[in-house]
């Protein structure tokens, strides 16, 4: 693979150097959340004496949260740049967590820092470095975000290991210090030390800020006038729905069927790394083939493994349908961050992608609830089979729906229609370095 740099002053940037570190944001960003509860919760309720409810619901309180300050911070990025508006929320995040070493024995302390956790884990989401990532790069834009968004998948991978061995050593409290100080430092100092748009990127924003306006269209005018940013938002929220809902519940699910405690954790362990394999080789193929249709081809593939994980009786159906399922779950971030690049102005990216990222969390925590509640009216999960297999069914209309791409890879040329919000000002042709 040949190396693209692009001069700056009086030395070149590897324009990889922006996915790698923004890989290593993810790593350690807010899917840390998931495992560390996940880790530590029981023994936390335990000395506590809480309802493990109690962690849940703080859980919750933080994914909400999380959804509204991705929104927020996409909004920010395409005003001020990607750099001082994350680094703050990265310090928000981190310390959250650290601080969660220290809580009392009280319930509403342990939510005030669940919330100050999820106001903060926007920046450690993908949208601030997916915009970055997709502005430098014209050619190999989606295997640079596949690579980017797999940071997400390798955080479940490998943070249970860290977490579940640190807390070993030293329990539950030094453990959230630990984590929380790793996921601080990397983060912030990836913002500080690295994270930049391109220059010209840089110039045409400035210019319209100088004329006290926004480059790009507003979020309002977006939705009011484009009928993709409708259709991708629905069926992003609808595949997480369905992905993220099963994912939650793999291991009771399967337990529930008879089948051993180990094939049950095989099986969520396959899904999580079936969505790393899916995030690069999706963001292969969006260099070589039209979006909508490869999402739509994964997407059936999700709702077979639906089926699968559902209905299946033996290890190797489950496993299956565990893979099916993970594609989906790694797919349908790249292809968010890809199509928001081809669909909206170059300018807007931040604020439409925040949104889209925003539906995704608030699809996930549907997903878990719908499932849930389910499980308690029935006493089984086989009923949720029918309406989320045709969530992923309308998701992939929403997906054909969408027609031709809007904006060539340089977004220097409308391909079917301009943007339309007056206020906006033009978006000149420009050349975005990203080439080989």
């Amino acid at each position: 693979m040949a190396v693209s740099v692009q001069a700056t002053g009086a030395r070149s940037v590897n324009r990889w150097w922006y996915v790698v570190t923004g890989f290593l944001t993810l790593l350690f960003g807010t899917s840390t959340v998931n495992v560390l509860f996940n880790v530590l919760g029981k023994s936390m309720a335990d000395e506590f004496g809480w309802e493990r409810s109690v962690i849940s619901n703080g859980f919750s309180i933080e994914t909400i949260l999380t959804g509204v300050s991705i929104v927020v911070l996409g909004i920010l990025v395409d005003r001020y740049g990607p750099k001082w508006p994350s680094v703050p929320m990265t310090l928000a995040f981190g310390i959250g967590l650290m601080l969660m070493s220290v809580v009392p024995n009280s319930q509403l302390v342990f939510y005030l820092l669940c919330a100050l956790i999820g106001a903060g884990a926007g920046a450690v989401n993908p949208v601030a470095h997916a915009t970055v990532v997709s502005a430098w790069f014209v050619q190999r834009r989606g295997l640079a975000l596949g690579v980017l968004m797999a940071g997400l998948g390798a955080c479940g991978v490998l943070m249970p290991y860290l977490a579940n061995w640190v807390f070993g050593q030293v329990g539950w409290r030094s453990t959230f210090l630990v984590i929380g100080a790793i996921c601080t430092v990397i983060p912030t100092a990836v913002y500080l030390l690295v994270t930049k748009m391109p220059a010209n990127h840089e110039a045409e924003r400035l210019a319209a800020r100088k004329l006290g306006a926004v480059a790009g269209q507003s979020l309002i005018s977006i939705a009011r006038t484009s009928r993709q940013f409708w259709l991708l938002s629905m069926a992003i929220f609808l595949v997480s729905t369905a992905t993220f809902g099963l994912m939650s519940q793999v291991v009771p699910m399967t337990t529930d069927k008879g089948i051993d405690r180990g094939i049950a954790i095989t099986a969520l362990s396959v899904l999580s790394l079936a969505s790393i394999a899916a995030r690069l080789l999706t963001g292969y193929l969006l260099d070589r083939v039209f979006a909508p249709f490869i999402g739509s081809v994964i997407f059936a593939l999700c709702g077979v493994g639906v089926v699968l994980l559902i209905s299946g009786s033996t290890s190797g159906v489950l496993i299956g349908g565990a893979v099916l399922v993970g594609l989906a779950l790694g797919a349908e971030g790249d292809l968010a961050a890809y199509m928001s690049s081809r669909y909206f102005p170059k300018h807007s990216y931040g604020r439409v992608l925040g949104f889209v990222y925003f539906l995704f969390a608030m699809g996930s925590a549907f997903g878990i609830f719908l499932l849930g509640q389910v499980y308690a009216v029935t006493g089984s999960y086989a009923a949720s089979m029918v309406p989320i297999v045709g969530m992923v069914i309308v998701a992939i209309v929403c997906l054909l729906a969408m027609g031709p791409y809007r904006f060539g890879l340089g977004h220097e040329t409308a391909v079917a229609e301009a943007p339309t919000d007056p206020s906006a000002p033009v978006e000149q042709p420009s050349e975005v370095a990203g080439g080989r």
